[in-house]
């Protein structure tokens, strides 16, 4: 673990339990009078210090030449650091140098989002806030326990006290189970029931990875929003529409992407399915054997190689060609809000309900001024503030809400 200190006194009691625990440190003191401060403090805790001075040379050279520096100190695999750091230029060299983590610390920085948008893949308040467990030389793993809504009731409920809620649901995996066909991932009606009594009470929006008229054919409720592709196409009541102009412009080369695919991937290996969806492909493997991944990315990574327009993204059971656009979730989240002069945040608060990697995109977009909520697990921090445990829980989020206004 590498700490670049900040305004923040590093507690030797927190660091020894660190050390105890296996973890070897090193701090990266921002001045000489940081250092001198905490002289001696740290002997026999941390493996090694260095006192950061601002080398000569171009802008974003020097923190990723500090953190080289220690990396090869302590003889260990980028892959393998943590880095924590108040600073968000350490956080974008860390992002971009591959480290397991970067985690903020919001000490001094008003605003999470900030961090966030530099690259940290978790942002706390407080370095205390990290707890690190015991192993026995195993391979990286990751904890993170969020408050339920329904265990937090009270704290969760604060800002609507003067603030009207504006919601935004994930489809798959939110209001819906997985299921191992994509085509049948039928909306249950009393939850169909539960998104129309929302909807005559808020303003309710369903974002999805899935094309917008294939959510709309699941959905069938006119009175709310419908973000398909995870984004890049929009409508909703009232002559709502908007289609991102830069992704329609490529719509030609995902239609080549999508022949090819068929004629290798879904006719090769047994169980993988190949969606088109507007603005995306999906490449479904839940039904594939294990080790199917490999030639997928294999496969799509020499597709892509000279079409540096396209990017692939991750989901649950599914790898994705989409247009490497600054365009995500989070985005069209705030697209809706601003089209609707949602975005007082002093009236409105958006809350983000979503299952799945991609809904992180929401959740640290929203991280300031609204509400995100977990649905279930997944294999990376979340930068949300609550959790539900399931498609279950989220129906008695909904019922709650309808019948709490």
């Amino acid at each position: 673990m590498i700490i670049v200190q900040g305004e923040g006194e590093l507690s030797r009691e927190h660091l020894t339990h660190w050390k105890n625990s296996y973890t070897r440190i090193a701090v990266i003191h921002p001045d000489k009078e940081s250092a001198e401060k905490i002289s001696g403090k740290l002997d026999g805790v941390v493996e090694f210090e260095l006192t950061a001075e601002r080398s000569p040379g171009p802008k974003g050279t020097y923190p990723k030449d500090l953190l080289d520096t220690v990396i090869k100190k302590l003889r260990v695999p980028a892959e393998g650091v943590i880095l924590v750091s108040e600073d968000p230029w350490f956080m974008s060299s860390g992002r971009t140098m591959g480290l397991a983590m970067v985690i903020g610390i919001r000490e001094k920085t008003p605003g999470k989002r900030k961090l966030y948008d530099q690259g940290a893949n978790l942002v706390l308040e407080r370095l205390e806030d990290i707890s690190v467990y015991r192993g026995e030389d195993a391979p990286f793993s990751f904890i993170q326990l969020l408050p339920n809504v329904f265990t937090d009731l009270n704290k969760f409920e604060t800002p609507f006290h003067d603030k009207e809620p504006v919601f935004f649901l994930d489809y798959d995996g939110t209001l819906t189970p997985i299921v191992k066909d994509p085509s049948r991932a039928f909306l249950p009606e009393n939850t169909r029931d539960l998104l129309e009594e929302l909807a005559r009470l808020y303003t309710v929006a369903v974002v999805s990875g899935r094309d917008m008229d294939d959510i709309k054919h699941f959905i069938k409720l006119d009175q709310i929003i419908y973000a398909g592709s995870h984004g890049f196409r929009i409508s909703g009541p009232r002559g709502l529409y908007m289609e991102h102009e830069a992704a329609r412009a490529l719509l030609s080369r995902l239609d080549q992407f999508e022949k090819h695919l068929r004629n290798t991937l879904e006719k090769k290996i047994n169980g993988v399915e190949v969606e088109r969806k507007h603005f995306a492909i999906a490449v479904h493997y839940r039904n594939a054997p294990p080790a199917s991944l490999d030639l997928i990315r294999k496969e799509t990574d020499q597709l892509l190689i000279n079409n540096k327009e396209f990017r692939t993204g991750t989901g649950k059971k599914i790898l994705e060609i989409k247009p490497s656009i600054k365009w995500h979730k989070g985005k069209a989240v705030e697209w809706i809000m601003d089209k609707l002069d949602l975005s007082d945040s002093e009236k409105y608060v958006p809350v983000y309900v979503g299952d799945d990697v991609t809904d992180e995109d929401a959740f640290r977009t929203i991280s300031d001024d609204g509400i995100g909520i977990l649905a279930g697990t997944h294999s990376l921090p979340s930068a949300a503030h609550y959790q539900l445990k399931n498609v279950d829980q989220v129906k008695k989020f909904l019922h709650y809400m309808v019948h709490s206004a």
